[in-house]
């Protein structure tokens, strides 16, 4: 008589190569299946103990991660982020992440299929930016599913994206390319906008949301509140881009005047439209919540797309020789050349918005790299009467 299979701990036969695991988890019992040999069985029997006590361990779910992804877009991103982002965050979801992996059962989901995708997208020649961004959306969504002890872990957090290095701030024009361009500005319903661009350094949807009531004419400053946001729902006034893009910039004397002139010339409109001639009215008749570039006079409140705009700036600096050059070239020239200028970098970060000086450190390090060869010549001036000899 054969001897009988001695009984293992936590461990039911099922059958030839098929075996129940039973195990005890804040009071409640629990069952995994494992198909294989005893020693698999066990194996795994011990690694759900190790997870246990650790804090490790979740209860087995047969959720997919599109099911995960339907939940944490609706309920967790929708109300963490912008329109505009939950929008691009959604697209990436669903246009690349979930027709490959949203099938994949959350618990089973590995680096390796992570790793795996990004691989594909490489090979579908997606730019390394958006893969990129795939992971970090991929991540977030994921690290949710940890945080509500779906998961026990995330894996994306090992996985390896493409390497990505950030673009810099795009193309700076010297002093005299900028006076060139401004010259062929002149006269153009673009010029107030091309001109403050180019004079503050601010964001073309920052200028876009700015209203007349953030411009303090005796202190000569513009205050930069909110910024205008295409979303899938229209344009979208919103907050900047983070908290420190909150800010108040300093105007001198000659763009002080040019936006004066433009509110004059906006106020004559708002005349010529409501049939006044050359009536003087005692109050302004551009309301609180106008805008400083509308979209239309008749409607001074209703913001203005950036599209039109950037590519009507493309065209006029294409044709002066700038090819490429975009319109957010005109805040990263006004950031270089104040910092060839010798502005303390804090000072320029603060006028930018960015979240800190190192921010505008990295993506400036060529200004700052010409202001260290400049820092060489005055220091080796300083001891020239002296190495001379």
């Amino acid at each position: 008589m054969s001897r009988k299979a001695k009984k293992l701990a936590g461990i039911d036969r099922r059958g030839p190569d098929s075996w129940r695991i039973r195990y005890v988890k804040d009071g409640k019992r629990h069952t995994e299946t494992v198909t294989g040999t005893q020693e698999e069985a066990i194996a795994r029997r011990n690694v759900i103990r190790a997870e246990i006590a650790e804090h490790r361990w979740t209860a087995p779910s047969s959720m997919s991660l599109e099911e995960w992804a339907a939940t944490w877009t609706e309920q967790y991103l929708k109300r963490a982020v912008s329109l505009r982002s939950y929008d691009r965050q959604k697209s990436l979801l669903d246009r690349h992440i979930l027709p490959a992996l949203g099938k994949i059962a959350l618990q089973k989901l590995s680096t390796v299929r992570v790793n795996e995708l990004y691989q594909q997208l490489e090979a579908d020649r997606l730019h390394a930016s958006t893969v990129h961004y795939v992971h970090v959306v991929l991540g977030s969504c994921l690290k949710s599913a940890v945080k509500l002890g779906t998961i026990a872990r995330n894996p994306v957090a090992n996985a390896s994206p493409p390497k990505f290095t950030a673009q810099s701030g795009g193309r700076a024009l010297t002093q005299p390319e900028l006076d060139k361009l401004l010259r062929a500005f002149e006269g153009n319903a673009l010029f107030p906008i091309v001109a403050l661009a180019a004079g503050t350094g601010a964001r073309i949807n920052e200028l876009l949301a700015l209203e007349w009531s953030a411009v303090d004419w005796e202190a000569k400053t513009l205050r930069i509140s909110a910024a205008l946001k295409p979303t899938s729902a229209g344009l979208e006034r919103g907050t900047p881009k983070t908290e420190r893009s909150r800010r108040t910039i300093r105007l001198d004397d000659g763009l002080t005047a040019m936006l004066k002139a433009e509110r004059d010339r906006q106020e004559a409109e708002q005349r010529s439209l409501r049939g006044l001639g050359d009536v003087t009215t005692l109050r302004s008749l551009l309301t609180m919540d106008a805008l400083v570039f509308p979209a239309s006079p008749v409607d001074p409140a209703k913001p203005r797309r950036h599209d039109p705009i950037s590519k009507a700036f493309a065209a006029t600096a294409a044709k002066l020789g700038f090819t490429g050059l975009r319109f957010h070239d005109l805040r990263h020239t006004h950031a270089t050349l104040l910092l060839q200028a010798g502005v303390p970098v804090a000072a320029v970060s603060a006028r930018l918005g960015h979240s800190n000086p190192s921010v505008t450190l990295s993506i400036y390090t060529h200004s700052t790299a010409d202001a260290e060869g400049a820092a060489a010549q005055v220091a080796g001036s300083l001891l020239s009467n002296v190495l001379r000899k």
